[in-house]
């Protein structure tokens, strides 16, 4: 069974750094895949698949930014948290670390989608 952390006085100093670190990764994983898929759709020529393109990009915008409002309402003791395990903060950790080395290399976009829901679709689960 998860546990909930009300706020952040009941968390203890290791479940808000946790906290943070998964925050963290998660805000640059994003940030990154939304990079890449602007990249992306200015090399794109067909109207549709651009279209498509900027969808998926606009839907990570709109995670980046839920997940930004909760980290500010964790803060100000208005949402729970989930306090994440040291191997969930890995895992996210080592997905964001795969997004950030995609920003060096030819990628195609399903693969950036891919990693970027995974992530926040992990750092969801750590939210109240």
């Amino acid at each position: 069974m998860t546990v909930m952390t009300n706020d952040t006085v009941e968390a203890s100093d290791d479940e808000l750094l946790r906290y943070a670190n998964a925050y963290i990764s998660t805000s640059n994983a994003l940030g990154d895949a939304i990079i890449i898929l602007m990249r992306l759709e200015a090399t794109i020529v067909d109207p549709d698949e651009a279209l498509s393109l900027m969808n998926e990009r606009r839907a990570l915008e709109d995670r980046y930014a839920r997940n930004e409002r909760n980290f500010l309402a964790f803060h100000a003791q208005d949402i729970a948290m989930h306090p994440p395990s040291p191997d969930e903060v890995n895992a996210i950790v080592n997905i964001a670390s795969q997004v950030a080395q995609l920003t060096l290399q030819r990628t195609d976009a399903a693969t950036v989608i891919n990693l970027a829901t995974d992530i926040a679709d992990r750092f969801d689960q750590i939210q109240g």
